[in-house]
């Protein structure tokens, strides 16, 4: 049994790998998608961003320099996108990829929301953090730091067993099932980084993707109100104690995607 959302999605995939097989991608063919998927994951942390400027940038045209901060932000999230996709085939889940991504990602001031931790780059983090959610949903609570190594290898081995086990013919073992499962344990219950967070779990997602014949895509988020409709599908999974309502956000979305890009 397979949802109409994941059903749709396996149909868009299909037409997308038909029009598009991997081994005829060009450089800029491959540059586009990466400069996509960046914008999209970096809109949900930084709603200055905006896609025109952000995609003249990452393609090295002149914009305002007022944006700067966030331009070469979602410039370096591209830039550690890219550095572990072009290797997809070698990466491995584990404690030392996850990370090496972190450190690459985060070892500039610029890059850090919060204060700049420079011991906390490429390292868990040995504070309590809670993830600000007012006014419109109670504020999180993630895992206390001094249980954080016992959790992230307990949870290692169960995100390794699902990416292994990924049959899209099923819901259970669907990739978007698999991946939604992943980002919601790691981002929002675990939250290993003092910040970050977000940004590695989405550079993992899009490796994810890339290593079961899926080019890196994510739900297009250009607005506050596709922002906001994100971060509200992920309570819904928190309330409910369900995938579900993210696995019919991101499953839609990034059909959405396939079918403009076969479209073109």
């Amino acid at each position: 049994m397979l949802s109409e959302c994941l059903k749709r999605f396996n149909s868009a995939l299909k037409l997308f790998q038909d029009k598009f097989p991997r081994p005829d991608w060009s450089d800029d063919f491959k540059n586009n998608l990466v400069n996509d998927y960046s914008f999209y994951s970096a809109r949900i942390e930084d709603e200055k961003l905006q896609y025109g400027d952000t995609i003249k940038f990452l393609n090295d045209q002149l914009v305002k320099k007022g944006k700067m901060k966030s331009l070469l932000d979602v410039s370096n999230h591209k830039e550690v996108l890219l550095s572990v996709i072009n290797r997809y085939e070698e990466f491995e889940l584990t404690e030392d990829s996850i990370k090496a991504i972190h450190r690459d990602l985060m070892n500039s001031e610029l890059s850090w929301e919060v204060d700049f931790k420079p011991h906390l780059v490429g390292n868990f983090r040995n504070v309590p953090t809670i993830g600000y959610r007012e006014p419109f949903f109670p504020n999180k609570e993630y895992v206390p730091h001094y249980n954080l190594d016992i959790v992230m290898a307990s949870y290692l081995e169960i995100f390794r067993t699902k990416f292994e086990a990924i049959d899209n013919s099923k819901d259970d073992s669907h990739l978007i099932t698999a991946l939604v499962y992943f980002h919601n344990k790691f981002l929002n219950e675990i939250h290993p980084f003092a910040d970050g967070n977000g940004r590695v779990c989405r550079i993992i997602m899009g490796t994810i993707l890339m290593k079961n014949d899926c080019p890196p895509i994510f739900v297009k988020i250009t607005s506050d109100e596709d922002r906001f409709e994100y971060i509200s599908r992920i309570v819904e999974c928190e309330t409910s104690k369900s995938d579900m309502p993210l696995i019919e956000f991101l499953a839609t979305g990034m059909a959405n995607y396939l079918e403009e890009k076969v479209r073109e």
